[in-house]
């Protein structure tokens, strides 16, 4: 029985920890895709053909949002 019992204990800690670490590795998978976005949309805006205000605006919104919910995932 006390073996049961210590080896359900380290399974418990075991699984929390390889939770953590997938979390982690999700985490940073998210920002990266975050960035990745950001970055194609300063690229579109760069373009010539995208001089257009509405653009411009609703891209710095999204690119704001993004940044928020980056700084929400990290937090």
């Amino acid at each position: 029985m006390r073996t049961f019992f210590q080896d359900e204990f380290m399974d418990k800690k075991l699984f929390e920890r390889i939770k953590n670490e997938v979390k982690a590795e999700q985490l940073d998978k998210t920002i990266g895709e975050i960035d990745y976005l950001n970055e194609i949309r300063s690229q579109v805006l760069q373009r010539d053909d995208a001089d257009i205000p509405c653009w411009k605006s609703q891209s710095e919104f999204i690119t704001k949002l993004n940044n928020a919910r980056r700084k929400n995932l990290q937090a």
